[in-house]
């Protein structure tokens, strides 16, 4: 009877043993050992995918904003969700007031009071390191703002000018400055274009548009050719002029000259202050209606006429605006040189 009874317990232990091999194959712990055997073999310990760490917020859940640059900015501000924290915190040295504090049975009454001071002074600190976290989670910082990413480099930085007064604003409040802020600059903008606009002789919203278009296009063909130039430029030769010395050398010859010379030529310039036009000018443009005794409605309608002509092909070079006028030959070339400095007419 014994010997049924040990039998029938080795056979069991038997099938146990097996079945626990069977299980152990596929258990989760062992998958994990295995996994860390074949980290320290190679020499390291295994990491999760910092990816799946970032993505989740504090109860486990993915962000509300997520992406490469979300990413980015969380893994730049230090901050670990599950813990909760940032390495380093704000004030992180806040502790070293309590590194060696401690009460006593034979401290006195001022002493006593005195370390109960410290630690008022160190909850303070804690809780200013909490509300300036709380803020930032809250508010999401921590990932790229949904209201700023239609907004270009410079109304952005524009942006960040109002951060300051983003703990004295709700969420919504905060956005509807910040939105009252883009709209009073692109209307400035805007205004300021169209005066740009008038003044090259444009007479409508669609003229306007066509002229700034054209004045970009320009613009971006200009800055493209210059950085072709200094691309194959390269560094300067040993041989090359130094500019500097020559233009030093140029003012010095310029000053050489006599005084009676430079007094005479202002004397010989046209008094604009009195004309009402001079508000749409440039100061460039004032020392050239000043200097060739162009009055300024003048000037404004020999753009305008220009612009017109330049924009329907019939003017591509200064020979082609001299038989629009009756005045000096000299006098239009500035007036076509103007236009091809504010990016209108081709050089």
């Amino acid at each position: 009877m014994a010997k049924e009874h040990g039998e029938d317990k080795k056979g069991s232990s038997i099938l146990g043993e097996h079945l626990l091999k069977e299980e152990s194959l596929f258990s989760p712990s062992r998958v994990k050992v295995e996994e860390m055997n074949k980290g320290s073999s190679s020499g390291r310990l295994p990491t999760t995918d910092p990816q799946s760490q970032m993505d989740r917020d504090v109860k486990g859940n993915k962000p509300i904003s997520s992406g490469n640059d979300g990413l980015s900015l969380v893994e730049m501000s230090s901050y670990n969700p599950k813990r909760q924290e940032f390495d380093p915190e704000y004030d992180n040295d806040a502790e070293q007031l309590l590194a060696e504090l401690e009460f006593k049975d034979t401290d006195t009454e001022e002493e006593r009071e005195l370390k109960l001071r410290v630690l008022r002074i160190y909850s303070k600190r804690l809780d200013e390191r909490k509300r300036r976290k709380d803020l930032i989670l809250e508010r999401n910082l921590l990932y790229p703002n949904s209201f700023e990413k239609d907004l270009s480099a410079e109304e952005r930085a524009l942006c960040r000018r109002y951060d300051n007064f983003l703990r004295f604003h709700s969420k919504e409040e905060h956005e509807d400055l910040l939105q009252t802020v883009i709209t009073e600059h692109r209307t400035l903008k805007r205004i300021q274009e169209l005066r740009e606009a008038r003044a090259a002789g444009c007479h409508s919203s669609a003229e306007a548009d066509r002229y700034l278009e054209h004045k970009r296009k320009r613009e971006a063909e200009e800055a493209s050719r210059r950085a072709r130039e200094n691309a194959l430029a390269g560094p300067s030769n040993e041989g090359s002029t130094n500019p500097f010395m020559a233009s030093e050398s140029a003012g010095k010859d310029s000053n050489s000259g006599p005084v009676r010379q430079s007094s005479s030529s202002h004397a010989n310039d046209l008094d604009i202050t009195a004309f009402f036009e001079i508000q749409l000018l440039s100061e460039s443009e004032k020392r050239l209606c000043s200097e060739n005794r162009l009055p300024p409605p003048i000037y404004l309608k020999m753009q305008e006429v220009m612009a017109r002509e330049i924009f329907s092909g019939n003017v591509t070079k200064k020979a082609d605006a001299h038989p629009l006028f009756k005045i000096e030959a000299s006098k239009v070339d500035r007036v076509y040189d103007m236009l091809v400095r504010k990016g209108i007419a081709l050089p």
